[in-house]
């Protein structure tokens, strides 16, 4: 049924359901689980009003996240992958490079007006993945 198997986490504990439920369903069908995080673009934060920030070592944030998830699900067919970018677009981006059968994602962001916005992640990568998505349900 699916061979690959694409979800993304930011280190939060919704985000770590989806990867727990994506875990499932590529355990029960044999597909690969390729966990991706986004890290944001450089220039893509703002500063404080009197000159510049240290800079977030995002990089490293990430590694250290994913570090997390494979320690966490240890012996899992799982993949890890950092990216650079939106998460809606990485997510996006990851999926038509990898050539997964399906992306999972969980609902948070979708709450109240917002889940009538294209805003949530979830939302634009449900509109513009090129293959199933599945939202979970994680708040």
């Amino acid at each position: 049924m699916f061979k690959k198997i694409l979800v993304g986490t930011d280190g939060s504990d919704s985000a770590a359901k989806a990867v727990e439920h994506a875990l499932g369903l590529a355990k029960k069908t044999g597909a690969e689980l390729l966990v991706v995080h986004a890290y944001p673009s450089p220039g893509q934060e703002s500063g404080p009003p009197f000159g510049p920030a240290e800079p977030t070592p995002y990089v490293e944030i990430g590694k250290s996240i994913l570090q997390d998830v494979e320690r966490r699900f240890a012996g899992a067919k799982l993949r890890t992958l950092l990216r650079e970018g939106a998460p809606e677009d990485v997510i996006v981006e990851a999926a038509e490079d990898e050539g997964v059968d399906l992306v999972v994602v969980g609902n948070r962001g979708m709450a109240g007006t917002k889940r009538f916005l294209l805003g949530s992640v979830p939302n634009r990568v449900s509109h513009h993945a090129p293959c199933t998505v599945l939202i979970v349900h994680t708040t």
